[in-house]
Formats: C-alpha cells, structure tokens, sequence
C-alpha cells in the first residue's frame, strides 16, 4: 500500500542518509534559472539543495556540511563573452579540503565528456598537495574530443596570492584565448583595479572550449570533508557576450 503525502514527507526528513529525497529543484537568480544539484558533484561529498539559499540582498549562499556539499548550473548555455562573480569572503583561507568553483562546464549539458569543454577559477589549497603552496588555480580544459592523456588539463596554473574580503573573479573567454582576473573589491565589467592575479591562456581550438555551455559554482570536498562547516556568498555573476 502506498505511502501516504505526510508519512512521504516525515520519511524524507528524518531519514539520514547521504542522499536527498526531494526533486531537483531550480532558483532564479542573477537573471538565470540555476538547477540545483541534488546528490552525485565533484569531490567527496553529494550535493543537498539544503546547502544553497539567497539572502534578502539578492545574494547567493553555498554551504558545505558534515557529509553534504552545494552546486548549481544555469539551465542556459553561454559561449564567448566576459563571465564575472563577486565573491564575498575570505576564500584564500578556507579550509584545506575545501573547493569553491566558478566555472563553465559543458558536460552538464551533454557537450562533450568530462576533462572537455571546462573553464574554472577555483580558490582552494587542495588539500596541500599543490607543488608549491596554493589557495587559487585557472584551469582550461580542451574541446570536445581532444581529451588529454589520462583526462588532465590542457593548461592550469595554480599560485598563492592574498585577497580581502570582497574579490571580483573574471573570465574572457574567446575562441583563441582566456583572459583570467582577480581584483580585491567589487568592479563594473570593462574596469581592471587593484588586480590580485591576471594571465592570459592562449592556444588554438583544439585546447579551448569552443562549445556553448552552462556556468556552474559549486563548494566542495576535495578528497576529504572540512574540519568544520564552510560557507561561500556569491554576491552577484553577469555574463555579457562578445
């Protein structure tokens, strides 16, 4: 016999588990719908729409918990154009294990496989296995059917820099070339002030995306859950298209 709508919703809430019993769900927020991952994401520990809310500032919070991280991908694809995110926090002293990623991903939305078509700024130490001390990378990985050798990047840069409690993370992304940015406070697109990082990835198509694709930020685990819980607030992402 089934379950009644009640007895459905009690189960679902008070059954521990390292899955979610709701739906994928979908917010709207920064002029895109964003569906929120529910269990299987990068890392360690599964995605609970639990973890993702927006504040009454119009701001966007993602949380890591014991055993559950948090994710979201627009449901649109975006190709070539400037991508920006404020981000507020110290996310150059997170804890070790911890990811924050902002990024374009066309695996979400079945263009290409993984290790294909990804375009990251991640602030994370990575669990102190960087070849020299970290908090930040930029990562390029190729286009559709150019995997490398075991799936690694075509090109990443990970480096140690010191940022405030307010960073405007950007990306330009065009056929040839990337353009990456870090700057401490919170500036228009088209400005460049108190720049943090800046480098430029150029290459043929081969080794840049050159394919439509969702943006994704996510908090995660990598290889080992966090000491405590952490948090990310993301103030704001603008996407305006070459």
């Amino acid at each position: 016999m089934g379950k009644t709508p009640l007895l459905r919703m009690t189960i679902c809430t008070f059954l521990l588990t390292a899955f979610q019993c709701a739906q994928a769900q979908t917010i709207q927020w920064a002029g895109h719908t964003w569906k929120v991952t529910s269990a299987s994401m990068a890392g360690v520990a599964p995605g609970n729409p639990a973890n993702v809310n927006i504040d009454p500032d119009g701001y966007l919070h993602l949380q890591i918990g014991k055993w559950t991280a948090a994710e979201v991908f627009t449901t649109d694809d975006m190709r070539f154009g400037t991508y920006q995110w404020v981000v507020e926090g110290d996310v150059y002293n997170m804890d070790q294990t911890t990811v924050l990623g902002l990024f374009t991903y066309g695996p979400a939305h079945h263009s290409g496989a993984n290790a294909e078509n990804e375009i990251d700024i991640e602030f994370s130490q990575w669990n102190k296995t960087c070849p020299r001390a970290c908090n930040a990378d930029f990562t390029v990985y190729p286009s559709t059917g150019n995997h490398k050798p075991k799936g690694v990047s075509a090109w990443e840069d990970n480096f140690q820099v010191s940022g405030g409690n307010l960073t405007t993370a950007r990306m330009e992304w065009r056929s040839e070339r990337i353009v990456f940015t870090l700057m401490n406070g919170v500036h228009p697109i088209g400005s460049v002030a108190d720049v943090i990082k800046t480098e430029t990835y150029s290459s043929d198509t081969t080794n840049i995306p050159q394919t439509a694709a969702p943006v994704g930020i996510n908090l995660w685990c990598f290889k080992a859950t966090p000491s405590k819980n952490q948090s990310a607030v993301i103030r704001d992402f603008k996407f305006v298209p070459f």
